[in-house]
């Protein structure tokens, strides 16, 4: 999502038709499956003859052809032909690419796509009519203080890198909620809600997420109905929260487990910067704290 976010805005903003290469969902599916196809977007698939044609440089002739090998060679890293983010902060070069080139990255900042917030919001619109259930509940959530509440677990639990939110965390931000928001009524989304059941006391009205497994986009459909939001360091909830457009938005203050010297972290064998995550509207709650329970217990 933030990939196509990135995508659309810089498409609209340089006056470029977008398109996208999904040959890695349809390898990788059982690892994560595609599900753009969940929303209103607007820009088709490449074909491979398409995605060949804008990675090896080809042109209509051979003065273009040369002209491209001459740009690709001379050119900025935001002007090439293959252009690959660098993850040690957000480079916003990246905002004006050449019109015709093929990127690579993650994109995980709204700086990205801010000036077309509109138009993102649009096309990341649920397409499919909810079910029966889902729609009562998103009534509900609209007619309180709602507060979506999301726990992540799963396969963060061995990723030291992935900073599992504490127990803590969640206890200082639903105090947080409590002291500005009257009857607050929490809705619990996470992949493991036994274990939230279990572990984590709620003093206030509360609701677990249940019925839409194993459609966890539905979860998230319903996350943008809540008026307020306590997020976890997770890109799922991230975009939850964001599409809810609201203005309470509580965060952990860290979204990654950071060197303690240098608050960056070792990922995909580099080292980068994950502070511009989130949002500087959000309100950010401590989540490295000394003698905090985390949740790999």
């Amino acid at each position: 999502m933030f990939q196509y976010a990135y995508a659309l805005a810089t498409s609209k903003r340089i006056g470029v038709e977008l398109k996208l290469d999904l040959h890695w969902y349809k390898e990788n599916s059982g690892h994560r499956p595609y599900v753009l196809d969940r929303f209103n977007i607007s820009a088709k698939e490449a074909t491979p003859e398409e995605i060949e044609y804008v990675k090896s440089k080809d042109a209509p002739n051979f003065l273009n052809y040369k002209w491209n090998l001459v740009r690709d060679a001379l050119a900025p890293p935001h002007k090439k032909v293959l252009v690959e983010e660098s993850l040690m902060a957000v480079d916003t070069k990246l905002m004006h690419p050449h019109s015709s080139c093929y990127i690579s990255g993650y994109f995980t900042s709204e700086i990205f796509f801010s000036d077309f917030k509109k138009a993102v919001l649009q096309e990341l619109s649920f397409a499919k009519e909810m079910s029966p259930k889902t729609k009562e509940v998103s009534l509900q959530m609209q007619g309180c203080n709602s507060v979506a509440i999301s726990f992540r677990r799963g396969d963060f639990l061995n990723k030291e890198w992935q900073n599992v939110c504490s127990v803590e965390y969640y206890k200082r931000a639903m105090d947080k909620v409590k002291e500005e928001i009257e009857n607050p009524v929490f809705y619990v989304f996470s992949d493991e809600l036994e274990w939230i059941r279990n572990n984590i006391v709620f003093d206030n009205d509360v609701h677990f997420m249940d019925f839409n497994y194993p459609d966890y986009m539905e979860d998230m459909r319903l996350m943008t109905y809540c008026k307020n939001h306590i997020i976890t360091n997770s890109t799922f909830s991230w975009w939850g929260a964001w599409l809810s457009g609201s203005d309470n938005v509580l965060c952990p203050e860290f979204w990654l487990n950071p060197n303690i010297e240098t608050h960056k972290v070792e990922f995909d064998g580099r080292w980068v910067e994950f502070s511009h995550v989130l949002p500087k509207s959000w309100k950010r709650i401590p989540n490295l704290v000394v003698g905090d329970t985390f949740m790999k217990q």
